[in-house]
């Protein structure tokens, strides 16, 4: 099993598309993954893909902005969670972002998701405070945990 951590390209976008549709409720549209495969260099919006043998497994969509890099979706597929890949992931944006003079990385989660919490946790996160009712739900809505590392 060969697993590799790469830029994503813009042909890439279906693919994530797909990937966060089977993993979310509200998944992003390609269009939306598109502009983060963006080549130019000027881009502010970044993804990492992680394959296992040339097969998507994984994604991480962050941005950098002045001193601050943001994490804005973690993706894993369900058939390759809990072996360490999204902290791969996780670990290759901050990098990037430290590669490019980002001070910190801030995120936001859903309070109910105690897996990424427990991963961001893990990485050195700490919790800033709440958005209260940000996230939808079928039946109302959820707090969002905002959460930040220094880099």
């Amino acid at each position: 099993m060969s697993a590799l951590v790469r830029p994503a390209l813009p042909e890439d976008a279906p693919r994530m598309a797909l990937l966060d549709a089977g993993a979310s409720l509200w998944p992003w549209r390609e269009s939306q993954y598109l502009r983060c495969c963006a080549t130019a260099e000027d881009s502010a919006e970044r993804a990492l893909l992680l394959e296992v043998d040339a097969v998507l497994q994984g994604f991480v969509v962050y941005a950098r902005e002045f001193d601050d890099g943001s994490i804005y979706n973690i993706v894993v597929a369900d058939t390759a969670r809990r072996q360490g890949f999204g902290l791969r992931l996780l670990q290759a944006a901050v990098d990037a972002m430290v590669a490019s003079g980002a001070r910190r990385c801030l995120l936001e989660v859903r309070k109910s998701n105690s897996a990424a919490r427990k991963l961001y946790e893990q990485m050195g996160f700490h919790v800033d405070g709440m958005r209260r009712n940000y996230y939808p739900l079928p039946t109302g809505r959820e707090d969002a945990v905002l959460m930040s590392l220094d880099l």
